[in-house]
């Protein structure tokens, strides 16, 4: 009943859309690439596929993150404008409940996104490297670890929006995070399991550590904690409301 809720929320704000566009725009980003300097890709030596996702992963994630910071904006702009979230409060809906239909539905499109840029980049590998073998257990053991280390800058962004009124503040605040961790040196381990640096991570450079468990593992202690934070944190600050 709640994820049936949130979704008639959005029905009218683009917020699909707006997912679905990012998502062609983070795939176009690996195809133009190749289409423009072919030869810069193909005259390196390794897995094709590993290739790719090392020269254009940084920009599609950053594209995705910015696509995620906008549409936890967009979510609680609808409940804050007009006074929404006061008037949900006397509904019989849990406040968890609605944060985790958002996070559901926020976790789905950014699957939606990261399975097309997938394909998209299988589609460049197969293509432009005539030798690249079609491993269709790898492609999948990859999506997922890309989509699952996300999740706790999904979780994170959420509760940002959740906690400010006003949504330029929480896009503000979202945007500073993503510039200042994008900036710093993503081969510190620390750094690189903080929500808004996982998703910068590539599923080859993380399994040639050994470090898979490891960043699942704590993504998804993150993401839990997280979770369990934001329903505590609003029935604090309803109580000095």
């Amino acid at each position: 009943m709640t994820l049936g809720l949130e979704t008639t929320k959005i029905k009218r704000t683009g917020y699909v859309p707006a997912f679905l566009c990012c998502g062609l725009l983070a795939s176009a980003f690996p195809l133009v690439n190749m289409l423009v300097r072919p030869e810069t890709f193909t005259a390196l030596s390794g897995n094709p596929f590993s290739i790719l996702m090392d020269a254009n992963w940084q920009m599609m994630a950053m594209l995705n993150i910015l696509a995620l910071i906008c549409g936890a904006c967009v979510m609680y702009h609808t409940e804050y404008a007009d006074n929404g979230a006061q008037k949900m409060d006397v509904l019989p809906v849990r406040t968890g409940s609605m944060f985790l239909g958002k996070f559901t539905i926020s976790a789905l499109l950014l699957a939606t996104m990261i399975v097309l840029e997938t394909a998209v980049l299988t589609g460049c590998a197969v293509y432009w490297f005539p030798s690249y073998e079609f491993n269709l257990l790898e492609l999948l053991k990859c999506t997922a670890f890309q989509w699952f280390i996300t999740l706790p800058t999904v979780m994170l962004m959420l509760v940002i929006a959740s906690a400010c009124k006003n949504m330029w503040v929480s896009l503000g605040i979202g945007v500073i995070l993503v510039f200042i961790l994008s900036i710093l040196p993503q081969e510190n381990l620390v750094l690189s399991l903080l929500p808004f640096s996982s998703p910068y991570q590539a599923f080859a450079t993380v399994a040639e550590q050994n470090q898979v468990l490891l960043f699942l593992g704590i993504c998804a202690v993150e993401t839990a904690v997280l979770g369990i934070a934001e329903p505590l944190y609003q029935k604090i600050r309803r109580c000095y409301e």
